[in-house]
């Protein structure tokens, strides 16, 4: 999280992490702008529009043919087909997997339940 006002410059790229990362300045509640990140260098932004800052970040993993990182890779892959609508057929965005992430499929398929009984 970044001051609102906060700029490129004043990112600490230190802690940034070498895949794709979407900075959000301003507050969860309310941003005010987002920067998109990449191999530790603020490569986008600060832009304010957050759905945009969105579909930048998940385009990245595309664009630059990246596997999403193994710690957040269920929850990026949940993102992706559910609020995004990117399904592939076959293949995905994290380590070694030719289909959907087992616990990403049951819990899809237990939203779709829901919303059918509702």
């Amino acid at each position: 999280m970044l001051q609102p006002c906060a700029t490129a410059v004043d990112v600490n790229t230190a802690e940034l992490p070498s895949t794709p990362c979407l900075i959000i300045q301003g507050d969860m509640i309310k941003t005010s702008g987002w920067l998109i990140s990449i191999e530790g260098h603020v490569v986008i932004g600060p832009h304010p529009f957050f759905l945009q800052g969105v579909a930048a970040f998940f385009s990245s993993y595309y664009v630059f043919n990246l596997e999403y990182p193994a710690a957040g890779s269920s929850t990026l892959e949940f993102i992706q087909r559910c609020f995004l609508g990117i399904n592939p057929e076959r293949g995905s965005k994290t380590k070694k997997r030719t289909t959907m992430n087992p616990h990403v499929s049951t819990l899809l398929r237990k939203l779709i339940d829901f919303e059918w009984a509702s």
